[in-house]
C-alpha cells in the first residue's frame, strides 16, 4: 500500500502545472455550472420555448460555437494558447450574467450565443492541455483532470434540485447562472496568474487563410477517420437531446428525480474515471473506444425500454445512468488521448478546431430531427430511432475504431 502511495506521489509529481491550474479552475467551476444542467430545457419551457425553440437554441448555440473556433483555433497556433484561454474565459463568464436576466426564451438564444461564440478560447484549451502531457500517460492524465473536475460536479444536480425546490425552477435556474458567472471570474483570474505558455507566439507565421491551407492538408488518414465518426456520433446522439425535456413530461420524473439521476450518473462517471484512465493508456485506445460506444448503446436500451410514469420508471433510468457512465469515461478519454496523439502540436489550434465544425453541423442537425420528431411523431421517437441507428453503424464503428487505432496502441503496448 505504501509502495502505491509513493508510486501515486511521484506521478503527481511530473503533472505540469498546466494540468493543476486547468483542474484547480474545473475542480471550482464546473460545479456550479452543472448546478442547472437537469433544468435549463425546462427553465427554457417556462420561458415560452416549445421543443422545437428547444432544439432551435441548442443548434444557435452549436453554430456560433463552430464559428468562433475557427478564429480561436488561428490565434492558438499564431500567438500562443495563455491569453486567448483566459480572455475567453472571462468573455464567457459575463455572458452567464446575461443568461441569469432573460425574460423570455429569445433573449436567452441570443445570451447563450455569446456564450458559444466567447467559448473561441476552446481550441487552445485542449492544445495546452495536449501540449503538456506525454503520450503514454495522456489516458491517466486525462483521467486526472476529469476526476478533479467532476470531484463536486458530479454532486452539484443535488444542490441543483435543493436550489430549485426552494426557489422555483426559474429563480433557481437564474441563481446558478450568476454563480456560475462570479466564479468564472475567479477562474479567469487562476489561468491569467498562473497558467505557462506552451506555444510562443510565431509573428512570422502564415496568414489566416494560408494557415489554414496548410492544416487542411494534414486531415488525412486516421484525423479523417476520427472526423467521420465523431460525424456520425454527433448526428446521431443529438437526436436524444430532450432527455430530460422527455423524463420530466413523459417519463414523469420530477425536480429532486432529475437531480438524483444526474448525480447518480456523475458520481458513477466520476469513480469509473481513474481506472478508465488506466485502461485507456494500458489496454490502448481501441478496446477502449469500443466498449465505451457498447456501453453507450446499451444505456439507451434501457432508456428507451423506459414505461412512462411506472414505479419502474425510475429504477430503469438509474441502470441506463450508471451504464453510461461507465461507458463515458471509456469513450471520452481514448477520444481525447487519440486526437492528441494524432494531430502535431504546432497545429493542434486549427486542426481542433476544423475538427469541430462539421460535428456541430451535425450536432445541430441532429437536435432539429430530434425536436421535429418529438413534437410531430411523438416523444419515444427520436430516442427509439437514434438507438435503431446506434445498432446499425456498429460493425462500421468498430471496425474504424480498430483501423485508426492500430499505430498508436502498437507504440503504447512496446513501451
Amino acid at each position: 500500500m505504501a509502495g502505491r502511495l509513493s508510486q501515486l506521489a511521484s506521478s503527481l509529481k511530473r503533472i505540469h502545472r498546466n494540468i493543476w491550474v486547468l483542474a484547480t479552475g474545473w475542480l471550482f467551476w464546473s460545479p456550479v455550472q452543472s448546478m442547472a444542467g437537469p433544468y435549463v430545457q425546462l427553465y427554457l419551457s417556462r420561458l415560452g420555448a416549445a421543443p422545437e425553440d428547444l432544439s432551435l437554441v441548442q443548434s444557435l448555440q452549436q453554430y456560433a460555437n463552430a464559428a468562433a473556433r475557427i478564429v480561436g483555433g488561428y490565434f492558438a497556433d499564431r500567438h500562443g494558447r495563455k491569453k486567448i484561454i483566459w480572455v475567453g474565459t472571462l468573455l464567457v463568464a459575463a455572458t452567464y450574467l446575461l443568461m441569469a436576466i432573460a425574460e423570455d426564451w429569445r433573449f436567452y438564444a441570443f445570451a447563450s450565443s455569446l456564450n458559444s461564440l466567447s467559448l473561441f478560447y476552446q481550441p487552445a484549451l485542449e492544445s495546452i492541455q495536449a501540449d503538456s502531457v506525454l503520450l503514454e500517460a495522456r489516458g491517466r492524465t486525462y483521467a486526472f483532470i476529469q476526476f478533479a473536475s467532476g470531484l463536486v460536479s458530479s454532486v452539484a444536480p443535488l444542490g441543483g434540485a435543493a436550489v430549485v425546490n426552494t426557489l422555483g425552477l426559474v429563480d433557481g435556474v437564474r441563481l446558478s447562472f450568476v454563480l456560475s458567472g462570479l466564479v468564472g471570474f475567479v477562474i479567469a483570474w487562476i489561468r491569467f496568474k498562473y497558467m505557462v505558455e506552451t506555444l510562443p507566439p510565431n509573428t512570422n507565421g502564415e496568414g489566416f487563410l494560408e494557415a489554414y491551407r496548410s492544416s487542411l492538408r494534414i486531415l488525412r488518414g486516421n484525423i479523417m477517420y476520427l472526423l467521420v465518426i465523431d460525424v456520425i456520433q454527433n448526428l446521431v446522439g443529438a437526436m436524444t437531446f430532450l432527455g430530460n425535456y422527455y423524463m420530466f413530461y413523459y417519463l414523469g420524473i420530477d425536480n429532486t428525480g432529475l437531480g438524483v439521476l444526474a448525480t447518480l450518473g456523475g458520481v458513477t462517471g466520476l469513480l469509473f474515471t481513474l481506472p478508465a484512465g488506466y485502461i485507456v493508456d494500458k489496454r490502448g485506445r481501441g478496446p477502449s473506444l469500443t466498449w465505451g460506444y457498447l456501453l453507450g448503446t446499451i444505456s439507451l436500451l434501457v432508456f428507451v425500454a423506459t414505461p412512462p410514469r411506472a414505479p419502474t420508471a425510475l429504477p430503469l433510468l438509474a441502470l441506463s445512468s450508471v451504464i453510461g457512465s461507465l461507458g463515458g469515461p471509456l469513450y471520452g478519454l481514448a477520444w481525447g488521448s487519440l486526437r492528441a496523439d494524432l494531430v502535431p502540436k504546432e497545429h493542434r489550434g486549427r486542426i481542433y478546431a476544423l475538427l469541430g465544425i462539421p460535428p456541430t453541423i451535425a450536432w445541430s442537425i441532429g437536435a432539429m430531427i430530434g425536436g421535429w420528431m418529438y413534437s410531430s411523431l411523438g416523444p419515444q421517437t427520436p430516442f427509439t430511432a437514434s438507438l435503431l441507428l446506434r445498432v446499425l453503424l456498429t460493425p462500421l464503428l468498430l471496425a474504424l475504431f480498430r483501423e485508426m487505432t492500430l499505430r498508436v496502441d502498437a507504440q503504447l503496448k512496446g513501451k
